[in-house]
């Protein structure tokens, strides 16, 4: 029996998308929310600032739960559909890239020298199927020439899904809940942790709690695609 196959739709406006098109139509693309993290200062340090030590921190569009990009990001994470963090990340890319041109080079990458993306637990692996955040840091391997590094940081403890849970239950969820391996593979390096969203932030501060604890040398600064409203 053949299997029906739905056509993509774009999450702004309903319409067909194009074979050429991904993620949105090309008259929606202006609608993402865009962060505009490009420089320092911004809403994602903001929240960052004081946590953990960082160098730069950025995201590419805000996140709610109702809204259409919310939307993309639900279905990357949930829906097999990690193509579509793949799709956003080289938005993003490019977007640094004509930022970084515009202030004559000063911008990301940096100096950045690998790559760390945020682990899940091999429970929460084998459920989903795959690291929706393996689109992302593919991606931006290839885009900056960066080593990509998947063995030193790890989810030592599986938690529950933050999705729901208020500022302090978040917190208390992921506190120690990472650890790190090989850590001299990081030693007096400038590490990039990357993430699909920030919302609280809870999740990212215990992530580089632990780096920095193994690793006290380490630099940090930190990506993620989506960064949550308020």
């Amino acid at each position: 029996m053949l299997s029906l196959i739905l056509p993509r739709r774009c999450p702004y406006c309903d319409s067909t998308l194009l074979p050429s098109e991904e993620g949105v139509c090309l008259r929606c693309l202006p609608l993402l929310p865009r962060v505009h993290a490009e420089h320092p200062n911004n809403d994602v340090e903001r929240r960052l600032f004081g946590r953990f030590p960082f160098e730069h921190a950025t995201s590419f569009c805000y996140y709610g739960q109702k809204e259409p990009f919310g939307n993309i990001i639900r279905q990357s994470k949930f829906h097999d559909r990690p193509w579509l963090n793949a799709w956003a990340t080289r938005l993003f890319v490019q977007e640094l890239q004509l930022a970084s041109d515009e202030r004559g080079g000063d911008g990301w990458p940096y100096d950045i020298d690998v790559i760390v993306p945020v682990p899940l637990h091999p429970f929460r692996s084998l459920w989903r199927g795959y690291n929706q955040c393996a689109g992302i840091v593919e991606v931006l391997k290839r885009a900056w020439h960066l080593p990509l590094e998947t063995h030193c940081l790890y989810k030592r403890r599986h938690t529950r899904s933050q999705v729901g849970l208020s500022s302090s239950e978040r917190f208390w969820n992921v506190t120690n809940s990472f650890g790190v391996r090989h850590p001299e593979r990081l030693a007096s390096r400038h590490v990039l942790i990357v993430d699909d969203v920030l919302t609280t932030g809870s999740t990212m501060v215990a992530a580089a709690d632990a780096l920095l604890q193994a690793v006290p040398d380490v630099r940090l600064s930190v990506l993620t695609l989506a960064f949550a409203r308020g």
